[in-house]
């Protein structure tokens, strides 16, 4: 079977994925961020969580450089900061509502659900993407906000889920 880009992405797209806002820092380039949905738990022992950059990233070489990143999963009411990560428009860092991980200096995305922040354990090569794994340092949660979702192409937001005030 002949599997072309465009399909592949087609089916993938049918997964409905949370959204996420990658962070990191770096002397030379300053704050960076891009959107992304490849990011997923690795280990509970340690803690460890990975995500997927593409090499054609113009965010790549600061990721690839920075000792620290932070996952920011975005809440429902965060589409305009996904598509602003995701297109590079002009999102000025001083209209968002942002504070800075004291350890790593990342940036923290205000009303986000939660803040997972790491310290770079690994790359891999994940074909025309970088694996980049994660040992957890940090975490902030807020569960009582509902998550951003994305399937084929499209936001959208769960009513089904139930916001919970504990998290465990």
């Amino acid at each position: 079977m002949n599997i072309t880009d465009d399909h592949f992405r087609k089916t993938l797209g049918l997964f409905p994925t949370g959204v996420t806002v990658v962070t990191a820092c770096s002397e030379s380039k300053g704050h960076i961020g891009i959107t992304i949905s490849s990011f997923t738990s690795v280990s509970l022992t340690p803690p460890q969580i990975l995500f997927c950059l593409s090499r054609k990233s113009r965010t790549h070489p600061t990721f690839k450089d920075s000792l620290y990143f932070v996952v920011n999963i975005l809440n429902k009411d965060q589409a305009h900061l996904s598509e602003g990560f995701a297109n590079h428009t002009a999102l000025r860092l001083e209209e968002i509502a942002t504070s800075y991980h004291e350890k790593s200096g990342c940036l923290l995305i205000g009303e986000a659900m939660g803040h997972i922040v790491c310290e770079k354990s690994a790359v891999y090569d994940g074909g025309d993407h970088d694996i980049i794994v994660g040992k957890v340092i940090d975490l902030t949660a807020s569960p009582d906000h509902f998550p951003l979702i994305r399937q084929r192409g499209k936001y959208h937001t769960t009513g089904d889920l139930t916001p919970s005030s504990k998290i465990n």
